[in-house]
C-alpha cells in the first residue's frame, strides 16, 4: 500500500488514537508532524517514534492551538519546510467534557466546537491551498467519532460538533475533488484512550454497558483505528472521498446507551 504523500500532518498527535495514527502512518512511509496542544507530550511523542523508526522516517513536534488561525499557519508552514507540502492531513484533536444541556457552562460548549469542529476547518483550509498553489493531490481524513450519527446524554457539544465535522467533510470534499484532493471521515466507536480513561468510559458499568451494545464484544484499541486511516490516506483508496466509515465494532447497530445515566450509577454504587 503506497500513501499519497511522503508529508504528513496529524493533530492531536501527542497520545491516544493521532499518535497511533502517526506510528501507522511513519511505519507507512510518511515523515510526520505531530501537532498538539502541549509541547512536552508532542515532543515526548516525536521522540519515541524517532527511536521507533530508526531513521527510515521522521517525525516533528509542533506545539499549537488548532482553534487558532496563526498556530495552524505556522504548523503547516513547519510541516512544509521541513518534509515538503503536507499532501496528507489527518484532524484528530478533539475534546470533550460530560454535562446536561441545562447545566453545561458556556464556555465548555464553545470550546469543543472550537477544537473539534473549527479546528479542522482551519487545517482543511490552510493545507488545501498548499496543495492547490503546489498542483499536487492531497488526502484528508477528519476523525469523528459514532456520535456523529448517535446521540447521547450528556454530550450535546460534542455531538454537534462531530456532526457538524461529518457534513464540512462532504463539502470539503465535493470542493476540493476537482484539485485532486480526497476528503473522508473516520468514525471510531469507544477507543481506550487517556480522554476515555479520563471521563470514566472505558471501566466499570460503563465500559460494560459498551461491550454489551458492541457486537465484537470489546472496547476498540488505537490500532484498530490507524489502518484504516493509512488506507484511506493511500493510493489504494483513490476512488474514495466524502465517505464517513464508522469503526467501532458494529455499535452503531445497537445504538449508545445515556453516558450521564450509567456514570451516576456507576458513581453512586462507588464502582
Amino acid at each position: 500500500m503506497k500513501l499519497i504523500s511522503n508529508s504528513a500532518i496529524v493533530t492531536g498527535g501527542g497520545q491516544g488514537i493521532g499518535l497511533g495514527i502517526a506510528a501507522r502512518l511513519l511505519r507507512d512511509g510518511a515523515n510526520v508532524l505531530l501537532f498538539g496542544r502541549t509541547a512536552a507530550k508532542v515532543e515526548a511523542a516525536a521522540e519515541a517514534l524517532n527511536r521507533a523508526a530508526e531513521g527510515r522516517t521522521r517525525a516533528l513536534a509542533f506545539a499549537g492551538d488548532v482553534s487558532r488561525a496563526e498556530d495552524v499557519a505556522r504548523g503547516v508552514e513547519a510541516a512544509k519546510a521541513a518534509f515538503g507540502v503536507p499532501g496528507i492531513l489527518v484532524n484528530n484533536a478533539g475534546t470533550a467534557t460530560l454535562s446536561s444541556l441545562v447545566d453545561m457552562p458556556e464556555e465548555d460548549f464553545d470550546h469543543v466546537l472550537a477544537v473539534d469542529l473549527k479546528g479542522p476547518f482551519l487545517f482543511m483550509k490552510a493545507v488545501a491551498r498548499e496543495l492547490i498553489a503546489a498542483g499536487e493531490p492531497g488526502a484528508f481524513v477528519n476523525i469523528s467519532s459514532l456520535n456523529q450519527v448517535a446521540a447521547t446524554d450528556g454530550l450535546s457539544h460534542y455531538c454537534a460538533a462531530k456532526a457538524g465535522l461529518g457534513q464540512i467533510t462532504k463539502v470539503a470534499a465535493s470542493e476540493l475533488g476537482r484539485h485532486g484532493i480526497r476528503v473522508n471521515v473516520v468514525a471510531p466507536g469507544l477507543i481506550r484512550t487517556p480522554l476515555a480513561d479520563a471521563v470514566g468510559l472505558t471501566r466499570g458499568p460503563a465500559a460494560e454497558e459498551f461491550i454489551q451494545r458492541t457486537p465484537l464484544g470489546r472496547i476498540g484499541e488505537t490500532d484498530d483505528v490507524a489502518p484504516v486511516v493509512s488506507f484511506l490516506c493511500s493510493e489504494d483508496a483513490r476512488w474514495v472521498t466524502g465517505e464517513s466509515i464508522l469503526v467501532d465494532g458494529g455499535n452503531h447497530i445497537r445504538g449508545l446507551h445515556s453516558y450521564l445515566d450509567v456514570l451516576s450509577r456507576s458513581a453512586g454504587s462507588g464502582s
